[in-house]
C-alpha cells in the first residue's frame, strides 16, 4: 500500500501557481493538453483567485473545462468570492444595523446580505453551465458518457408511409 499523498500532475501545479522545477517530474500529462488552463490575466484576487484553482483542477479532472469556458468560469469565480466575503463581513457586522431617521432609530436587514443573495443567485446560475450543481452534473454525466436519456416516445413518432 502507497503511503503519502497522491501526486498531482505537472499541468495542475501549473495551474495552481507552483511548477517550480524541483517540483516537477516531467512525466507525460494524464490530461488532454487541449484543457490545460492557465490562471487569467484578469485580475484575479484573494477568494476569487482561490476558487477559480480549486473549481478549474476539478472541471479539468472531469473534462468539462477548456479555454473557451475560462470566462464564464471567472465570472462564476468572482461571484462565489463576493458572497463568501459579504458573508464574512456579516457575521463581523451582524445581520442587521441601526439606521438613524427623524422620528429616532430603526433596525433594518443589512444591505450586504442583499447584495450576498444576488451574488449567490448569479454564481447558481453560472454554475449549471458547468454541471456543478447535482441535477445539471447527472445531465453532463450522462452526456459525456453517451448514456443521453433515450425519449420513450421516439418510437410512436416514427410515421411509416406505404
Amino acid at each position: 500500500m502507497a503511503k503519502g499523498r497522491k501526486k498531482l500532475p505537472d499541468n495542475i501545479k501549473a495551474l495552481r501557481g507552483t511548477d517550480q522545477p524541483c517540483r516537477m517530474e516531467n512525466k507525460v500529462a494524464t490530461l488532454p493538453t487541449q484543457t490545460l488552463i492557465t490562471l487569467p490575466k484578469t485580475g484575479l484576487k484573494g477568494t476569487a483567485k482561490k476558487i477559480f484553482v480549486v473549481v478549474a483542477t476539478e472541471l479539468i479532472y472531469n473534462n468539462l473545462l477548456d479555454r473557451l469556458g475560462t470566462d464564464l468560469l471567472v465570472a462564476y469565480c468572482r461571484e462565489m468570492a463576493l458572497y463568501h466575503d459579504m458573508m464574512k463581513d456579516l457575521e463581523k457586522e451582524g445581520y442587521t444595523v441601526k439606521v438613524e431617521t427623524k422620528t429616532g432609530f430603526i433596525t433594518q436587514v443589512n444591505p450586504k446580505r442583499k447584495i450576498a443573495e444576488n451574488a449567490l443567485s448569479a454564481a447558481k446560475a453560472l454554475a449549471v453551465e458547468f454541471g456543478m450543481t447535482p441535477s445539471s452534473r447527472n445531465r453532463v454525466a450522462a452526456l459525456l458518457s453517451g448514456n443521453a436519456p433515450k425519449d420513450d416516445f421516439a418510437d410512436f413518432e416514427e410515421v411509416d408511409v406505404q
